[in-house]
């Protein structure tokens, strides 16, 4: 399975239209938006990517509205406890309670791919124990726009797939059942 994924659009247009060029370049299986689609009220054509006719789940993050939250819920599919199942591929939100193979959280674990500017970090310990508890084969976060990247975390593959940095446009993940690559787009 191919997945794109890419956070941290903040409703604008270069980064959405970076995430159309990679959906057409790179034809995956299925796109994951972990957040940040929108800033504060703005960016309502991030949310058109929800309704596009190949697989999209996504998550709320920090900055978008309480409204256009609900609807990336809603529209996103990972919002429940249970996870959500593509070809044979489980993903889970950040409410997930069941194990899953791929988490999908906005706030990276606490001391991976989250030093922000001055050195400070942004991860969130809920996640760093959902991972532990879970034990997904490969987590996908943003929030941290500093801090793009994929480091493992045990036999966890974490990707910072933020698109906050201004030169990262997310991460391609290959999913097999025996192995997992990601790269930086």
């Amino acid at each position: 399975m191919r997945i794109l994924a890419c956070a941290d659009q903040h409703g604008r247009p270069d980064r959405i239209a970076r995430v159309r060029a990679l959906i057409t370049e790179l034809r995956p299986d299925v796109v994951v938006l972990p957040g940040d689609l929108t800033h504060a009220g703005s960016g309502g054509e991030t949310l058109n990517l929800l309704a596009r006719p190949l697989p999209v789940l996504a998550i709320p993050g920090n900055m978008d509205h309480p409204a256009e939250a609900a609807r990336i819920r809603t529209q996103g599919q990972l919002g429940g406890a249970d996870p959500v199942i593509i070809d044979g591929v489980l993903f889970g939100g950040p409410d997930v309670i069941r194990p899953c193979d791929v988490l999908v959280v906005h706030e990276p674990p606490l001391g991976i791919l989250d030093t922000g500017s001055g050195g400070r970090h942004f991860g969130t310990t809920r996640v760093r124990d959902l991972v532990d508890r879970l034990r997904p084969r490969v987590v996908l976060c943003g929030h941290v726009h500093e801090s793009p990247g994929i480091e493992r975390y045990g036999d966890t593959l974490v990707v910072n797939c933020t698109m906050g940095d201004g030169k990262t446009g997310g991460a391609v993940i290959e999913l097999t059942a025996s192995d997992i690559t990601a790269h930086l787009v």
